[in-house]
């Protein structure tokens, strides 16, 4: 039982909740829904607000339709006899839809989610559902499809009324009549179709007068030609009427018999909105679901009051931490008016009703179970029956003693006053003695010294304080466990320039009514607030510490990131340039194998080898520092033969020379002006032989081995070249083939070969290849 609960502001807490929700059973619900009695009922509570969570979590959600309240109909409809309207009917479809939206979110829950289960449970009548929708149109009106008789007479009234306008029609456009009808206009009076007749002609049309215009100037007549159509569309609409009741007693019928299933379903989707609508307000407040400890204690984090968080936004209002219930049983609060004493009193109360309604709080940590909430806020004084402040709150704090007990959650606000402060401070203390003797839990705060006195020496007692800025003259809502508050009235007074002979007196009277007892306590409060005020500075410096340390070891990451990173591109950047390096050697090496260009591929072997060691490498000329003229001596570096200049082509840095009878082209760098004609030594085993003395036709490599013979092969074609031979030939024999495989793969690497084929049988076929010079 919790007495008092408006006092803690719940009404106002209930109707932000009801603004979230989305039909009348979640609005029935929020608006009915009290604290749980039992602690399972509200741990199942917080269990679906949980569900729903996870729920959301997977992006999922609860429709949120506006829905019409079907609850009368249903119960009408279980009646004998009765039928709905197809209004009302209609308003049942809709409800059944919604029931299918609600399980198809449902399903998406995980299998262990409690709302998978609740899901299946919300099994609508699909078979009334479609049969409600193939009778009524979204108007709300029955289809003609509801059941052959009526589509039947639905089509007779057609025709019959084609027929009976028809007629009219006639009427309306005979000459000799054209001056008779007040309008060419076929209408209805009395549910029969008539003719505006001109008042001056009446007896030209034989007929029946039903109505006469307010003028008196119009008859409305039906001709007697119609009567009897008339009367049968009149017998037809009656039928059809008939038809329609019948329709709808079978549906209203059909909904009766489901009404029984469906009225439980209809408060399963109103708990479901209501959950939903408590999650989305505390969005508002920054709501997070707490645990209920089965005992009578609490510990809460970051507590804040939840309108004001709505109010201001969760991040405007200042937190408290606080938890009761262990060795503390009993906190005095002290401090200031609008300090936030009573705003911290309701938020202890709220929090907990909140959590035993199944909604989030704006805290963190852990509520206890309270079998009551006991409550003395505000001021209910009442001049109707004689009561003072002071009357009313002795009322209830008597309705209050009388049911505190161990597992009561007591709140009482500025216990004591509205009396003489010495008799309010005692009443107040003895009160206090009271509740610790029922071993309840309890919060109270106080302007009364008695009370902060009591407080002192209490065992499961604790005085804390409301911290109030002086120089700002405005409250901090800082609540300060272990020290008592002040009012700071003549501070005040005196920031808003009172006479300092007015406030400077109040301070001496006050000295002198102070007890030695109140200026140890003020005393002590002042070195706690000395020592808080150290704590404060040195955590300050702590966090700046660690925000330093955090600083230096971010720039030791990313420093050793960098040199990762640097250590990642330089051995990219070395495969890289090994690659390359290998690729060139090898095209070197063949270039060497082939005798083109040696002093090309030493020169760059040495730029390999330079770059390598990590050495600038020699720079090839392009060109030499002079030209050489026609008729110079030197020698020509692709084949290391003396040659005679013939002419040079500087533009395309080309030179022709004479060498062995032979005109040859190359570039100006490969020829070296030379005195003497004096060959160089040989730098490499690699490089070409002389050319012998005779030049050989033929070259035989039978026997050989496949390495031996490549090597023997590329230096005859040098000495082949060196001769200025163009036709030669290769005796490889036939044998296993291998010698005969490696000499086509030479010769049709080597550019210097123009074209090869086996020789004709009576040369040697198979076993000898001939080739052609370029």
């Amino acid at each position: 039982m919790h007495t008092h609960l408006d006092s803690l502001d719940l009404p106002a807490l209930r109707a932000h909740w009801l603004e979230h929700v989305s039909h009348c059973y979640g609005r029935d619900h929020v608006a009915a829904l009290q604290p749980a009695a039992i602690l399972t009922e509200a741990r199942e509570r917080l269990h679906w607000s949980e569900a729903l969570l996870d729920l959301q979590r997977l992006g999922e959600d609860l429709p949120a339709h506006a829905l019409p309240d079907i609850r009368p109909h249903l119960s009408a409809a279980q009646r004998p006899g009765a039928w709905l309207e197809a209004g009302d009917l209609l308003d049942v479809r809709v409800v059944l839809d919604a029931l299918r939206d609600y399980r198809a979110a449902l399903e998406h829950a995980a299998p262990e989610n409690p709302l998978r289960a609740l899901g299946q449970q919300l099994q609508a009548p699909a078979a009334l559902a479609e049969r409600l929708r193939q009778s009524l149109d979204e108007d709300g009106q029955v289809r003609d499809q509801a059941s052959p008789d009526l589509a039947r007479l639905r089509r007779q009234i057609q025709s019959t009324r084609r027929e009976i306008r028809s007629l009219l029609q006639q009427l309306l456009g005979r000459g000799d009549l054209a001056d008779a009808w007040q309008e060419q206009l076929v209408t209805l009076r009395a549910e029969r179709y008539v003719l505006p007749l001109r008042a001056t002609h009446k007896g030209r049309v034989k007929g029946i007068v039903h109505d006469r215009s307010a003028s008196g100037e119009t008859l409305f007549i039906e001709p007697l030609d119609v009567i009897d159509l008339n009367n049968q569309l009149i017998t037809q609409q009656q039928d059809e009427r008939a038809e329609v009741v019948r329709i709808l007693r079978a549906l209203t019928a059909a909904v009766g018999e489901a009404a029984p299933a469906l009225l439980p379903m209809l408060t399963e989707i109103g708990r479901l909105d209501g959950v939903r609508a408590g999650l989305l307000l505390a969005r508002g407040y920054g709501g997070e679901l707490p645990e209920i400890d089965a005992r009578p204690a609490f510990d809460l984090r970051t507590l804040r009051h939840p309108l004001l968080c709505l109010q201001l936004g969760p991040g405007q209002v200042v937190p408290a931490d606080l938890a009761l219930g262990e060795a503390l049983r009993q906190l005095i609060v002290t401090g200031p008016n609008t300090g936030g004493k009573t705003v911290l009193l309701k938020s202890v109360g709220l929090v907990h009703v909140m959590a035993y309604l199944g909604l989030p709080i704006p805290a963190r940590g852990r509520c206890g179970w309270f079998g009551r909430i006991l409550t003395v806020i505000g001021d209910e004084q009442s001049i109707e029956h004689n009561l003072s402040t002071f009357s009313a709150q002795l009322l209830r704090l008597r309705l209050v003693l009388e049911q505190a007990d161990a597992d009561s959650l007591v709140l009482l606000d500025e216990l004591g006053s509205g009396t003489d402060p010495r008799e309010g401070g005692a009443l107040g203390t003895a009160v206090a003695e009271a509740l610790c003797q029922r071993n309840s839990l309890s919060l109270i705060t106080t302007h009364l010294e008695a009370l902060k006195h009591y407080a002192l020496n209490r065992p499961g007692v604790q005085v804390a304080s409301m911290r109030f800025d002086v120089e700002a003259l405005r409250p901090t809502h800082q609540l300060q466990l272990g020290r008592s508050g002040e009012s700071h009235a003549i501070d005040i007074a005196q920031r808003l320039a009172l006479p300092e002979e007015i406030t400077g007196r109040a301070r001496v009277l006050l000295q002198e009514q102070e007890s030695a007892v109140d200026r140890l306590v003020r005393e002590r409060d002042r070195i706690l607030n000395e020592a808080a005020d150290a704590r404060q500075a040195a955590a300050a410096a702590e966090a700046a510490t660690t925000a330093a340390r955090q600083a230096a070891e971010a720039d030791r990451q990313a420093a050793a990131a960098a040199r990762e990173r640097a250590y990642e591109e330089a051995r990219r950047e070395w495969q890289d340039t090994l690659g390359q390096a290998r690729r060139q050697v090898k095209q070197r090496i063949q270039q060497l194998k082939t005798g083109r260009d040696t002093t090309g591929a030493a020169q760059s072997l040495n730029e390999l080898d330079a770059r390598f060691q990590g050495k600038k490498p020699a720079t090839r000329p392009q060109q030499p520092s002079r030209l050489p003229q026609p008729g110079d001596v030197g020698l020509f570096h692709p084949y290391r033969l003396p040659a005679t200049v013939l002419q040079v082509d500087a533009e395309h840095n080309r030179i022709q020379v004479s060498a062995r009878g032979k005109q040859l082209w190359g570039r100006l760098d490969q020829f070296e002006p030379k005195s003497g004609l004096q060959l160089p030594k040989e730098e490499r085993a690699a490089t070409v032989s002389r050319p012998a003395a005779e030049p050989r036709l033929q070259l035989d490599l039978r026997g050989q081995r496949r390495d031996e013979a490549e090597e023997n092969l590329l230096r005859y074609l040098d000495e082949a070249r060196a001769h200025g031979l163009t036709q030669v030939s290769i005796l490889h024999g036939t044998g296993n083939g291998v010698l005969a495989e490696m000499v086509r793969a030479v010769l049709r690497a080597d550019p210097r070969v123009k074209s090869f084929a086996m020789a004709r049988p009576e040369r040697g076929g198979a076993g000898v290849t001939e080739l052609e010079l370029s």
